[in-house]
């Protein structure tokens, strides 16, 4: 069948054929729903899932509408396709934010240029100088504090809240806050 005579067909006859292997009606198919694809992925796009990543899910909700379309029930397959589309990217939306692929959303891309660099951090010199950077910023911060702001910077090192550490100097919160920008204000000074 020549390519005028396909377009002349309608969706249902096209998704039929299809599934049963026609490459150049699924072309027009696939020509068709691209659009509703992207339209319906872009109503969900968000920092965690990247547009392009919905509309290629879209499209697989599409194939599966094209193996499961069954023109016997009465439907449109536009509208089939659509709801199908729908779906899959719900799902894969629900998915990541359930975070059952959080070790792969969470993941680097593969650079092949940095993979071939040395690793940096195993570098003796480099521990080493991070090393002395730290005893001499530990040195900064314990000349010139109170004791009060000592114990504070000592706290907040070992990530407590301001409210763990003013249950645990029995002071206000306020007071851990006056110390902090305190301690802010010699280190800009010291620093600068």
């Amino acid at each position: 069948m020549c390519e005028k005579s396909k377009k002349t067909l309608s969706n249902e006859e096209l998704a039929v054929r299809a599934a049963n292997g026609d490459d150049a009606s699924m072309a027009l198919l696939i020509a068709i729903v691209t659009p509703i694809a992207k339209a319906k992925a872009s109503g969900f796009a968000n920092a965690r899932i990247s547009g392009e990543d919905l509309v290629q899910e879209g499209m697989l909700g599409f194939l599966d509408a094209v193996k499961t379309f069954d023109e016997s029930k009465g439907s449109s397959f536009k509208s089939y396709a659509e709801i199908c589309i729908n779906n899959r990217i719900v799902s894969a939306v629900r998915e990541n934010f359930n975070n059952k692929n959080a070790a792969l959303s969470n993941a680097l891309p593969y650079d092949a240029q940095s993979a071939d660099r040395s690793d940096d951090t195993a570098d003796p010199a480099v521990i080493i100088s991070e090393k002395d950077e730290t005893e001499y910023l530990a040195g900064l911060l314990s000349s010139g504090l109170s004791d009060f702001e000592k114990q504070v910077v000592d706290l907040r090192l070992l990530d407590r809240s301001y409210s763990q550490i003013a249950q645990e100097l029995s002071c206000s919160e306020k007071a851990v806050d006056n110390a902090m920008q305190r301690i802010r204000k010699k280190m800009r000074l010291k620093l600068s």
